[in-house]
């Protein structure tokens, strides 16, 4: 089997280099854990020999398409999937095997990626010309499936022809197999169990048991089912049911979307039946306490076209979509044409006009603990036009929205810039109007020692404009404040500041990598009739750990305690949540169904 070896600097590093102590002090442990069989086992887990550790290295940040460009054109005359398995051998060094008992058991429950199925998921076949661009996203489609720690093409010349090449895909696996569990210190508690890669075949499967201590229904459920690229069609099916004290709901899915450049069509189709819940969706711009139940329908169809650019790999593409969405209650609060309007029946046409640009850089360390990581740059603008047929009404819809993101090779960072507007026409009476205003940013990675920092910022303001009476916009948890809850702080706009700095360590506890965060979170929020800055001040401050393992599929374990200096008196100075996070994802600028710019 072939060894493969990846190039590392973008920081210049030495070994890091023990002293003879600190190595006779883990020998001696050894020599001591290894007479015992179970004492054996347990050091094979827990401990990595000094001379050993790899301190956080960082590939080399080049653009996703470079390695493949002097072999433009060459006719494709075949294509190997290996695929390795998720505790031993690496990309990096294929020969190293399994240790501990342990990762040898874990090896033989896990369902190892069936080829034909990876196969099936390529865009490409035996027979094509290579074109640099189509295999960079063809890596990053294999890469960024939720049971791959890791994937990248090898291209090797056929000897003794110039116009053939051969490619390996080199897959390296994760544990398919995850278990989270959430603790907050409001009494309330989930455990979840799942499987991202179930048969081998990329099925997904889903388990959540909840508990709520302050709830009537103290007890929930909810379950999930997902069957990837459906007949090599790409299309992806959900199944989703919930029992909890927010909601009982039933609901199928499906979906294709434009994945790469060369996706000519997309679309989607999704049906809900919502028996319970006094949210429409998860972060509701208002208030209920009335139970609802409705029926949810969804349609969409897209269609691109490439347009001409003057750089070759920065591929250009026209979108054209159209959507038609419905929402039936059936139980719901009083409504008259004034009156909760937010609980209308309506019907909703959509029509969206697109270009993006898309190009990728491949880095490492900024969500993850070190696996590979495509970093999209490029812009999208969009238009959005529509025509909503309401309860006892009727209005138009128009939305603008550009995105632009810039990898800085010098600097070695990366910035993002959004710019939304949309709202509704009614009776030439503009309403229900969104702006939002946004940039986001990450630095270059820095050593300290074995240590690794970055820097990340999210700056957001959000204005509603003209909404209806009974609308707000909040500072809570992922829209606003981590780990802050208060239904008493609310408003019609908000501006939203979160600062984070990680430092990423070589440390590994069971195969799990440390890394330990800080962040401060401030928020403005007020009504939209006064200066932003006169509203009133809410901020937290915090730190924590994060711990995961690349070759599992578990979700990020997180521990984070937080101090709030100023709270409403819904809410307490102090916070703390232990819980499984999913990993962040960029803004890729991937044209999918229109949309109204969203009010959160």
């Amino acid at each position: 089997m072939d060894t493969i070896i990846f190039l590392l600097d973008t920081v210049y590093e030495k070994r890091a280099v023990y002293p003879t102590e600190k190595k006779n002090f883990y020998q001696s442990l050894q020599r001591g854990a290894y007479k015992n069989k179970f004492t054996k086992e347990l050091y094979k887990m827990f401990f990595v020999s000094p001379d050993k550790l790899n301190p956080t290295d960082t590939i080399k940040t080049e653009r996703s398409e470079t390695a493949f460009v002097i072999y433009q054109g060459k006719t494709i005359r075949k294509i190997d999937i290996r695929v390795l398995e998720p505790f031993g051998p690496s990309l990096t060094d294929t020969s190293r095997m399994a240790n501990s008992w342990l990762e040898k058991t874990a090896n033989k429950l896990h369902h190892t990626s069936k080829r034909g199925h990876l196969r099936k998921l390529l865009r490409i076949s035996a027979g094509d010309k290579l074109d640099a661009y189509n295999l960079a996203d063809n890596e990053r489609i294999i890469r960024q499936l939720t049971y791959v720690r890791d994937a990248y093409f090898r291209v090797i010349p056929v000897p003794g022809s110039r116009k053939y090449v051969d490619l390996q895909l080199w897959v390296k696996d994760q544990f398919s197999w995850g278990a989270n569990i959430a603790v907050g210190s409001r009494g309330s508690s989930e455990f979840e169990l799942y499987s991202r890669n179930l048969y081998g075949i990329g099925h997904e499967f889903s388990n959540t048991v909840s508990y709520h201590s302050s709830e009537k229904q103290k007890f929930g459920y909810a379950g999930k089912y997902k069957i990837n690229n459906i007949r090599r069609s790409y299309i992806n099916a959900t199944l989703n049911y919930a029992n909890t004290y927010e909601q009982a709901v039933v609901g199928i899915d499906l979906e294709r979307e434009f994945e790469t450049y060369n996706t000519k069509y997309a679309g989607g189709f999704s049906l809900s039946r919502t028996m319970r819940s006094k949210e429409i969706l998860d972060n509701d711009p208002i208030l209920n306490e009335i139970p609802l139940d409705f029926n949810y329908g969804n349609i969409w169809f897209g269609r691109s076209f490439p347009m001409k650019s003057g750089n070759l790999f920065a591929r250009r593409r026209f979108y054209l979509a159209g959507r038609i969405g419905s929402r039936k209650f059936f139980d719901r609060p009083p409504v008259a044409i004034d009156l909760n309007q937010f609980f209308h029946n309506h019907t909703m046409y959509l029509l969206g006009l697109s270009l993006s640009q898309i190009q990728y850089y491949k880095s490492n360390l900024i969500y993850n603990f070190g696996r590979t990581e495509d970093i999209p740059y490029g812009f999208m603008t969009q238009i959005n036009i529509g025509y909503e047929k309401r309860e006892f009404t009727h209005r138009r819809y128009l939305g603008l929205d550009f995105q632009k993101a810039s990898y800085m090779r010098k600097s070695r960072s990366y910035i993002f810039n959004r710019l939304a507007i949309g709202g509704f026409f009614n009776s030439h009476r503009f309403e229900q109007g969104t702006l939002i205003a946004q940039t986001k940013f990450f630095s270059r990675i820095r050593q300290i020692g074995s240590l690794r920092f970055r820097n990340f910022g999210d700056l957001k303001y959000t204005l509603g404009i003209r909404r209806f009476p009974e609308e707000f916009i909040g500072l809570n948890n992922g829209n606003g404040i981590r780990g802050f809850s208060s239904k008493e702080v609310k408003g019609t706009q908000k501006l939203n500041l979160k600062l984070e700095s990680v430092a990423f360590t070589p440390y590994t506890l069971a195969g799990f990598r440390f890394a330990f965060f800080s962040f401060t979170d401030l928020g403005i929020i007020g009504s939209n009739k006064r200066n932003i800055l006169k509203g009133n001040y809410y901020y937290g401050l915090g730190l924590g750990v994060r711990l995961n393992n690349e070759n599992l599929v578990f979700k990020t374990i997180q521990f984070r305690f937080a101090f709030y200096p100023r709270v409403p008196s819904d809410f307490s100075t102090t916070g703390y949540r232990l819980s499984g996070e999913e990993r962040p994802k960029f803004n890729d600028f991937k044209v999918s169904q229109p949309d109204v710019i969203p009010f959160e």
